[in-house]
């Protein structure tokens, strides 16, 4: 199912008077911080049948976003300096409008993207107009980290004490304080928002035989 989006944020001061803007109007970064935080999001209701990207970079960080269900393949990779660094992820939708994942963590550094296949990055070339500089990468097919991902989740659990079968059993909406653990224990963190990488693990659990 389409991935439901923020519409506006609403402030209730304490004489009772209110204001409201729209979400799309604030900035960027107070865009994501705000979905960041717990309050601003729900956990799915079918984590395992949501669509995730996960970015890993040279140093070894990784990120996971939960992105629309519409979205079926990566288009490209590119970087705009000017003068900070900037990258977008595009990814192709079934109903014709790209998704646009902004990512301001070290966007020359990302090593790896997986959605669907796990591709390996390379610079192809870099562009200069005026004070812009643009560079594009070409995506590489190669290992498999949803396995790799899988493998650090077992691990985890195992770690933690916690049985596979008995969280398989359980609400994921009640399972939070757990997955906030095991998502510390693998070392993955949320791109956007939190609720995310919980999914995430969400996801794992019941992936997992």
């Amino acid at each position: 199912m389409p991935r439901s989006r923020p519409q506006k944020v609403v402030i209730v001061f304490d004489d009772g008077s209110k204001t409201e803007a729209s979400f799309e109007t604030l900035p960027s970064q107070l865009q994501l911080e705000l979905l960041r935080q717990p309050f601003a999001s729900q956990p799915s209701k079918t984590p395992e049948q949501e669509k995730y990207v996960i970015l890993e970079w040279d140093d070894g960080w990784r990120e996971v976003i939960q992105v629309d269900a519409a979205c079926a393949e990566i288009n490209r990779y590119y970087v705009i300096s000017r003068p900070e660094d900037v990258g977008r992820l595009s990814l192709n939708k079934e109903d014709g409008y790209p998704e646009l994942i902004e990512i301001v963590r070290k966007p020359l550094d990302l090593k790896r993207i997986t959605f669907l296949d796990t591709f390996q990055l390379s610079l192809e070339r870099s562009d200069r107009e005026g004070k812009k500089m643009d560079h594009f990468f070409t995506l590489s097919k190669e290992g498999d980290a949803i396995h790799e991902e899988m493998e650090a989740f077992r691990k985890a659990l195992a770690e933690e004490g916690y049985d596979l079968q008995e969280l398989q059993s359980q609400d994921p909406a009640q399972l939070k304080e757990v997955y906030e653990k095991i998502r510390r224990k693998m070392g993955i963190k949320a791109a956007q928002r939190q609720q995310d990488v919980l999914d995430f693990i969400a996801y794992l659990t019941k992936a997992a035989d």
